[in-house]
């Protein structure tokens, strides 16, 4: 493994992991929110769909929705790099 290949494996790897907090974090949110608006400790399809919702329209979760979304793709671009590099 060339020393280029190693340093694109740990970038990729901290990019993943900043983007498993966001996604995590995000999920634990949507729960939250749905716990404080119905009372319950589990949301069912609809309650996830109806947080799904407000947080890709909503104001406050505007900088965060970006980020996740940046992360998403970065990743995904890491992903084909490193496919088309190891195809030659």
């Amino acid at each position: 493994m060339t020393t280029g290949a190693i340093i694109r494996l740990i970038l990729q790897a901290l990019v993943f992991i900043a983007w498993a907090f966001m996604m995590y974090s995000v999920l634990f949110k949507f729960r939250r929110r749905n716990e404080d608006q119905t009372g319950g400790a589990f949301p069912s399809t609809g309650g996830f769909m109806a947080q799904l919702k407000y947080w890709l329209t909503s104001e406050e979760d505007k900088q965060e929705r970006k980020t996740l979304f940046f992360l998403t793709f970065v990743l995904i671009a890491m992903n084909v790099m490193n496919i088309l590099n190891a195809s030659g």
